[in-house]
């Protein structure tokens, strides 16, 4: 990051963050979205299971992350102020919150994801499938989380472009383990959907691994010294958590809310279930784009924030809220128009690809509500603001969501799609409830820039 003065300079910046972090985003969700294409092409039970599984891996996986993510904006407010040296010590700090964080995940794999999975009402099929799946996920926790740490200095330093090419990696690595452990090509076992779990573990730790040699060699980095391990400081591990549990809160409860609507498919056919999922697969597939603008808006408003500079804060909003709108125009258009070939990717069973085909249509409006709902929430994180945020998205999201989708499953014939509708307007009802906090922070700082 760099100071900027005039608005094309700003616009440039802007995109030059932005899109290798759309490019990492699709990478990174490639791995989901690669699992559950190759899983649907071996059949469609295992299919299944690996979506159900996904579905309660998801908000876990995601809290932690978001817990992870709260380095950028810290290091976005010391890189503002010119404090480069505090840089190195909350790099290591979060390096051992990610390894007591991923701790409790694995804990949670093993001893609570089973008697979950097996009391839920799945095919004994479907069921034994999904806990296979996690068991093998469950092995790629550590180095998930750690790369997580290390995407998220790179990205406060405005390198962007190099997690997009660490993360690149990920896709060929997934695809080729996944071909050898569900197929069993080469020799290689036969493990069927759980083998996608065990596939993407491996590709982590490959892309672990890589990630620190480029981390060591990068010579943009040598004047952070971070071969200078320091001790663990238990008021910056607390700072950590403070900002972070309401940034993973936040998505912790968006995400749980797509789970539980998941798991609640588990009443309906295999076929509902598998159709449910792939259709959610591919619409989380496509957040990548406004889940890309809120991480760049949280590095240029952290930045500009810490600086002072808050009329160039406003500025950057602008810009990154424009740019969302008009790539919600281009996805929207392309998802309606090749809804069918998109549900093809999944299965080739007609009535399968009818159901999907009908689920992405659903996904479109909920597609558009996240297009101004996740800017907002970088923004806030921009301006180190989470506690609300993450209270105002508990609100929206369990208070709208589950009961209407309830109410519209009992007394209509909706049937699941009831429950698409409850999700679309608890979106709807987050990005009111963030756009309200917004105008209340910005007037807070401009307020206190005027004393």
């Amino acid at each position: 990051m760099y100071p900027t003065h005039q608005f094309k300079d700003k616009f440039v910046l802007f995109l030059k963050i932005f899109f290798p972090i759309l490019i990492y985003q699709f990478a990174n969700y490639s791995a989901s979205f690669v699992d559950t294409t190759m899983t649907g092409q071996y059949n469609t039970m295992d299919l299944a299971g690996v979506s159900t599984a996904t579905s309660l891996w998801n908000p876990f996986f995601t809290f932690l992350t978001g817990i992870v993510s709260a380095m950028v904006p810290i290091i976005g407010h010391h890189l503002g102020r010119g404090k480069k040296e505090e840089v190195a010590s909350d790099f290591y700090q979060f390096i051992y919150l990610s390894f007591g964080l991923s701790l409790i995940l694995l804990g949670m794999v093993v001893f609570l994801a089973p008697p979950v999975l097996n009391h839920i009402g799945l095919e004994s099929q479907v069921a034994a499938v999904s806990v296979r799946y996690l068991w093998y996920l469950s092995i790629g926790i550590i180095p998930l989380l750690l790369f997580s740490v290390i995407r998220s200095l790179l990205d406060s330093l405005g390198l962007t472009k190099l997690s997009m090419y660490l993360m690149l990696l990920l896709l060929p690595l997934n695809c080729g383990f996944n071909y050898l452990l569900i197929y069993g090509a080469f020799g290689f076992p036969e493990l069927g959907g759980a083998g996608a779990g065990l596939g993407t573990s491996l590709a982590y730790w490959c892309l672990l691994g890589i990630s620190i040699i480029i981390l060591v060699k990068q010579k943009n980095l040598k004047e952070l010294h971070l071969e200078r391990r320091t001790p663990l400081k238990l008021e910056r591990i607390i700072e950590g958590i403070r900002l972070g549990l309401p940034i993973g809160g936040t998505v912790f409860a968006e995400v749980i809310i797509f789970s539980v609507v998941g798991l609640m498919m588990a009443k309906f056919s295999s076929m509902i279930i598998a159709s449910h999922q792939s259709a959610m697969n591919f619409s989380t597939l496509m957040y990548a784009f406004p889940v890309s603008i809120s991480s760049a808006m949280a590095i240029v408003v952290s930045y500009e924030v810490g600086a002072k500079r808050f009329d160039d804060a406003k500025t950057y909003i602008k810009i990154g809220r424009w740019i969302a709108l008009i790539f919600a125009g281009f996805t929207l258009s392309f998802l309606y128009i090749l809804r069918d070939i998109v549900a093809s990717l999944y299965g080739n069973n007609p009535d399968f690809i009818e159901l999907t085909s009908t689920f992405l249509t659903y996904s479109l409006f909920f597609q558009l509500a996240d297009t101004v709902a996740a800017p907002l929430q970088g923004i806030l994180r921009g301006y180190k603001d989470t506690v609300v945020p993450f209270y105002l998205g508990v609100i929206a999201y369990w208070a709208v969501s589950i009961p209407l989708g309830l109410f519209l499953d009992q007394v209509t014939t909706l049937g699941a799609y009831s429950y698409w509708i409850g999700l679309i307007a608890s979106l709807v009802v987050s990005a009111i409830l963030y756009q309200g906090r917004l105008q209340t922070i910005m007037k807070r700082f401009e307020v206190s820039n005027v004393k």
